[in-house]
């Protein structure tokens, strides 16, 4: 096995036409790799006790904000559940219907009924 490997390499060298060099001259291309400016200073790192300090001012500084945002919704109308029965009127004909929401806000959406109370 070893002998028909070696038969394949070398006649995949000569094919190759690979020139002879000394093994002094022959090196791995290498790319150059930009290099990358990074400023650290003992500033910059934190630890553990400034580290909770300022998760703890995060929390405080985020729970004033959401306490100031929340608004109560107020519906015009009752929520209609898409099971419930409502009864709608064509707008043309003047014809009612008392079905399903959920087959209601098909016709409603084509502009040819609307929900009566």
């Amino acid at each position: 096995m070893i002998n028909g490997l070696n038969k394949e390499v070398l006649s995949f060298l000569i094919k190759g036409g690979l020139p002879n060099q000394k093994a002094s001259t022959i090196q791995e291309a290498r790319r150059p790799r930009p290099q990358q400016k990074l400023k650290t200073s003992k500033d910059d790192v934190l630890n553990t006790e400034e580290m909770a300090q300022k998760a703890r001012s995060v929390g405080a500084g985020a729970s004033q904000s959401q306490r100031q945002t929340i608004e109560t919704i107020v519906r015009e109308q009752p929520k209609i559940g898409r099971n419930e029965k409502v009864t709608i009127k064509n707008v043309t004909t003047g014809e009612t219907k008392k079905v399903k929401f959920k087959q209601a806000e098909l016709l409603i959406k084509k502009g040819e009924w609307v929900i009566s109370t």
